[in-house]
């Protein structure tokens, strides 16, 4: 099978990338923001549980950080975690991720890793909006 090729066994679909089942169909998004450029992507499953996490929390963790640095990307960032969020259960209720039952090709799935709000970049991702908003206070109160 080729990387990324979507493969159905008799069992339901395969994790684009380890092969195992269960796996369902789902995409993650991604935002950068660039002053005045921002970029979107995307990762397309389907996505076993495991593969799925460590992709929606990958994503999701690089958003939060640097997603705000634009001026359309302060409304698209939080849009795009949303978005994450939402679909986050879709892979996240799946059945630990298995072999194919017929022998079909498969990896180890991917460590999901720690917890989205467990790692330092998207602690710090989501705390810059907050630092943002009181900056503005600050400077308005000081010049009133």
């Amino acid at each position: 099978m080729p990387y990324g090729a979507q493969q159905v066994s008799q069992y339901g679909l395969q994790c684009r990338f380890c092969g195992c089942v269960p796996a369902a169909e789902t995409t993650f998004r991604g935002h950068r923001g660039m002053i005045v450029l921002m970029s979107f992507l995307h990762t397309k499953g389907p996505f076993c549980r495991d593969c799925g996490l460590a992709v929606f929390r990958d994503m999701t963790a690089k958003t939060l950080i640097g997603g705000w640095w634009g001026y359309f990307s302060f409304i698209a960032t939080p849009v795009t975690v949303l978005i994450n969020l939402t679909r986050r259960g879709k892979v996240a209720s799946l059945a630990a991720p298995m072999p194919p039952p017929d022998g079909g090709p498969h990896r180890h799935p991917a460590d999901p890793g720690a917890p989205l709000m467990a790692r330092p970049i998207a602690i710090i991702g989501a705390l810059v909006p907050v630092i943002l908003i009181l900056l503005v206070i600050l400077v308005n109160v000081a010049g009133a």
